[in-house]
């Protein structure tokens, strides 16, 4: 299987802006033209989502987002099967920018009810100077500048699905999307899920997103996808391949990512694991996102091709 990882990590590290994404999809458009797999873009309210095969057919999609995040203040970490830290690892990092106007603003009214004027305006230009920064922090924050290393977020979904079309061609049952826009919201997947209201209630969603730097590839299916037969049989084909592996419920682990647009959608990334903090992967959204296997990419490519052979 072609190397997807390394070279468009080589070749297109940062897929943000419009030029970069365009470059982008009409590599991936003439890859799978190249192995005979009918390819387009489709528009779904401004987003350009990558249609390999037949989704309407389908009784499976493989799918993952081809866009990279903006540059982040603090880690990313998905935190997949530890609740308590998920909630209250952002919460920690934001509160402190959240309480320090609330309190300026107070002692600022304080001051006024002093009527010390003098002092005031010093007090005041300070308060402007602050809350400048502030808002400033929280601009960069969702609205910085592009991160300018993504080898796992989400070059190693990009490439497992790009070398899992490579592996199986053109296949009854079986389509494969990009999608377009998940760092801003998931607004590619869901703008595609409602144009496609019966894909979005029947096809199983295998969703993959920083599936390159871990040793535990954690699968995480809707009660939806549970519920398919298909399911059972990616449960029996991850067994057969020995690649490591957990499943869990959505309930029991949290992967927020395209999966979600689904009814059956079932997540798929790779972790590390550690007592207290439970599988994690970290790194993404940094600079340090430059750690993703092509080995372990491969491996999860082959296991899922095994299932997809079973369908």
């Amino acid at each position: 299987m072609k190397d997807y990882l390394s070279e468009i990590d080589a070749r297109f590290p940062v897929r943000n802006s419009a030029a970069q994404k365009a470059a982008f999809r009409e590599y991936a458009l003439a890859e799978a033209r190249t192995g005979a797999v009918p390819a387009r873009e489709e528009e779904n309210e401004g987003h350009t989502n990558l249609i390999f095969g037949d989704p309407a057919a389908a009784r499976v999609i493989f799918t993952a987002h081809y866009d990279t995040p903006r540059r982040g203040l603090l880690p990313n970490l998905m935190l997949v099967t530890n609740p308590i830290l998920a909630w209250t690892y952002p919460l920690g990092t934001i509160l402190p920018l959240l309480l320090a106007p609330a309190l300026a603003a107070a002692w600022g009214v304080r001051k006024l009810l002093d009527l010390d004027w003098a002092l005031m305006s010093h007090r005041l230009l300070l308060l402007g100077v602050y809350t400048t920064v502030y808002y400033g922090l929280f601009y960069l924050m969702f609205r910085g500048p592009a991160n300018q290393r993504n080898r796992n977020d989400n070059t190693s979904g990009t490439a497992a699905v790009l070398g899992l079309m490579e592996t199986l061609g053109e296949k009854p049952g079986v389509a494969y999307i990009l999608f377009d826009d998940e760092e801003k919201g998931k607004k590619g997947s869901k703008a595609f899920a409602a144009a496609h209201p019966e894909i979005k209630e029947n096809a199983l969603i295998v969703n993959l997103d920083c599936v390159g730097n871990g040793d535990t590839h954690i699968f995480c299916g809707t009660d939806a996808a549970q519920e398919d037969p298909l399911y059972e049989t990616l449960q029996q084909a991850m067994a057969d391949s020995g690649l490591p592996h957990r499943f869990f419920p959505a309930g029991k682990a949290r992967m927020n990512s395209d999966q979600k647009s689904f009814t059956k959608g079932v997540g798929v990334c790779a972790c590390r694991r550690k007592p207290v903090v439970g599988y994690f992967t970290d790194r993404i959204h940094t600079a340090r996102d430059t750690v993703a296997d092509p080995e372990t990419v491969a491996r999860l490519s082959d296991a899922l091709a095994a299932f997809a052979r079973r369908i």
